[in-house]
């Protein structure tokens, strides 16, 4: 029976694929409903298909992404990841019986991945990584030596040279550990939340900076070179750690929209401080567009990049 394995707040549940056609998104009427605010309110269907099973893209805003690639259309295989917005899926079609000559060798069940507690996303690619390793019939001139259990990395998008980097100790308790252990909630950063590690990401430099102005004649040089390079360090947080001081005290994080286990590049880091400039310049008035049910500002429309909730 083919299955998806859908990972929400409370962990990894199972729907199984019964109907010929069965459609997903946020409103009550779909067969599978998601309730995350980044799936469109009908994002896909799924379809029975004589070659099997069929996912179709139903012109949603976030689109369908199958193994990182954003597609239409695709039929699906067993262990694709499926991507609706930011809610992550595996879908699981167990294969059949494989004759080899005149024996029959069936392929085993995988273990069952589900449970009481929430399974960490490497987890979750080691069992895709299982159920896709070939079974080999034994061969009759020799004994039979079972293959070692490959191991998925902990994310692809994170460059090996960083697995082992952590922030300098002064920063260590307000900054992400690098590789981020947090867990997404299946949220977008709501505008209060976001307001606020924002407020206090501006009260640092503003505390300094009425300090430093106390200073005769170097405190009108002193304080701008203070803000440029307050302003180095914040596109350095976000590049690094996927967070601020602040969006870190608010358990939020900046991750590229279509990569959302990804770090923003310097290129993002920039477009999103331009979407600031501007919501600056026109008095803040943008920033009310976070209130909108995509929960997304100038600053992050300007860089493809999103604002999601995590655990910690």
């Amino acid at each position: 029976m083919a299955k998806l394995f859908i990972q929400d707040n409370a962990g990894v549940r199972e729907f199984e694929l019964v109907d010929a056609e069965v459609s997903l998104g946020r409103e009550l009427d779909n067969g599978l409903r998601l309730g995350d605010p980044s799936v469109s309110r009908h994002h896909a269907v799924i379809r029975r298909t004589g070659m099997g099973f069929e996912l179709e893209d139903l012109q949603s805003s976030n689109g369908v992404m199958v193994n990182g690639e954003r597609v239409p259309a695709a039929l699906l295989k067993d262990g694709d990841r499926v991507t609706l917005g930011q809610v992550q899926m595996t879908f699981v079609d167990p294969l059949p019986v494989e004759e080899t000559g005149t024996v029959a060798i069936p392929v085993p069940e995988p273990i069952n991945p589900l449970g009481t507690t929430r399974i960490d996303p490497s987890e979750v690619a080691k069992i895709q990584a299982m159920r896709a390793a070939p079974v080999e019939p034994p061969a009759p001139a020799r004994p039979v030596v079972e293959p070692p259990v490959l191991v998925a990395p902990a994310s692809s998008s994170e460059p090996a040279s960083s697995v082992a980097e952590a922030p300098p100790a002064f920063l260590a308790s307000y900054l992400p550990p690098v590789p981020d252990d947090a867990q997404p909630t299946g949220e977008r950063g709501d505008f209060l939340s976001r307001l606020l590690a924002a407020l206090i990401d501006g009260a640092v430099i503003t505390v300094v900076s009425l300090i430093v102005s106390l200073i005769p004649f170097l405190g009108c040089i002193i304080g701008p070179l203070l803000g440029i390079g307050y302003t180095v360090f914040l596109f350095w947080c976000l590049i690094k750690f996927r967070a601020t001081i602040g969006k870190k005290l608010m358990k939020l994080r900046v991750v590229p929209e279509a990569d959302p286990s990804g770090n923003i590049d310097a290129t993002q880091a920039l477009l999103r401080w331009l979407g600031h400039a501007v919501n600056f310049c026109l008095l803040g008035l943008p920033y009310l567009m976070i209130l909108g049910s995509d929960r997304k500002g100038l600053q992050d429309i300007f860089s493809n990049s999103i604002v999601i909730k995590v655990d910690r």
